[in-house]
């Protein structure tokens, strides 16, 4: 199955980042450019009542990817 993001509920911020709120998840994604000895990519953190819920591990090359694992993450979190 594919992941496909609804972008339309991503805002993009002042500093660059992208915020979606989703069924009480604030859900932050940010770009992690390329240094030595790390990789570039996006990271998504998911956010419930102001506390870090959840914080990605994996770096996502397309931004749509790691807006798609983020509101998958949200949705599944709603519904258990």
């Amino acid at each position: 199955m594919h992941l496909h993001a609804n972008v339309s509920l991503w805002q993009r911020e002042h500093d660059g980042t992208y915020i979606a709120d989703l069924g009480g998840y604030t859900l932050r994604l940010t770009w992690q450019p390329e240094e030595p000895g790390k990789q570039r990519g996006f990271r998504w953190q998911a956010e419930q009542d102001g506390q870090d819920t959840f914080k990605s591990e994996e770096l996502h090359e397309e931004a749509e990817l790691a807006m798609a694992q983020a509101e998958a993450f949200a949705r599944k979190a709603l519904s258990s």
